[in-house]
């Protein structure tokens, strides 16, 4: 009998170790399927945070790109207005354009003063904080302002430091001028320089000559013909040179210089007018 009951007891233990041991089996089959689960919520919830904070940064590059775009732009803008203020060109030159009216209160706020003149209708006005010391004449003004009929009709430089637009500062060559608009000048034997040691080289501006005017005479609206609807003024550029001497004819047009005529010129940049043709062709001046 004791050896049926130890026979029967064998049975029940290995049927309790197997219980246990499927038990066991899939307590951990379980935990092995569950730990993927809460990697994979881990996993998406950081996706998540990730992408919101993608799409935050994107709203936030989207809402500030435009304004500092815009600040960077007008920045930009007001840094050209101001380098285009100090460089004298078709536009005028600082806070005075060509055409514009001219006041005793915009000179005084522009603190210019008006030279003495009994003339009215043409003098001229400068700005008393810029001036040089030439080595001829003394202390000057930098930059001339000449005024007709109540409006700015030329701007003269006579200071080798004052930039122009062309790249040609007082104190070049006239082949230096020559060069800057491609040999398309006119030369002009100053009036009272019979040797030709002073003479003009004369360029115009946004317009062209359909029909010549004799020497001295104004250029007329019907004579020019502006090279696009911006171009309200006419406008033209004369050099005066210094140093040269008297070439065959006292004025040569751009379309008749020769090889020979060009390399005749000699001398060098005294002043630079640039203004109406008007005020170019004033043999004297206001005076």
């Amino acid at each position: 009998m004791l050896f049926f009951h130890l026979k029967s007891s064998f049975p029940i233990f290995k049927t309790a170790m197997a219980s246990a041991l499927l038990m066991g089996t899939v307590q951990l089959m379980t935990g092995c399927d569950s730990q993927p689960s809460s990697s994979n919520n881990d996993g998406t919830a950081q996706t998540n945070n990730i992408d919101k904070d993608m799409a935050k940064n994107d709203e936030i590059s989207v809402n500030s790109g435009p304004t500092n775009t815009r600040a960077m732009d007008k920045a930009q803008a007001n840094e050209a207005d101001i380098a285009n203020e100090q460089i004298v060109s078709p536009s005028g030159y600082q806070k005075l354009s060509f055409g514009q009216m001219i006041t005793p209160e915009l000179l005084s706020s522009l603190g210019m003063t008006k030279a003495k003149s009994d003339n009215e209708q043409c003098y001229y006005v400068s700005n008393s904080e810029l001036s040089y010391v030439d080595k001829e004449y003394g202390e000057r003004a930098s930059v001339l302002y000449q005024i007709i009929d109540g409006k700015v009709a030329l701007i003269s430089i006579q200071d080798p430091s004052i930039p122009f637009y062309k790249d040609i500062n007082v104190g070049n060559l006239a082949s230096d001028v020559m060069k800057a608009h491609n040999d398309e000048l006119s030369y002009e034997v100053d009036k009272y320089a019979v040797d030709g040691d002073y003479y003009s080289l004369i360029a115009n501006v946004n317009f062209k000559v359909i029909k010549e005017s004799s020497l001295g005479e104004f250029l007329k609206d019907d004579n020019i013909e502006l090279n696009n609807k911006q171009d309200n003024l006419p406008l033209q550029i004369e050099y005066h040179i210094k140093g040269g001497q008297k070439l065959s004819d006292s004025m040569i047009k751009a379309t008749e210089w020769t090889a020979d005529n060009k390399n005749l010129l000699k001398g060098e940049v005294e002043s630079i007018d640039i203004g109406i043709p008007e005020a170019i062709y004033l043999v004297e001046g206001c005076s």
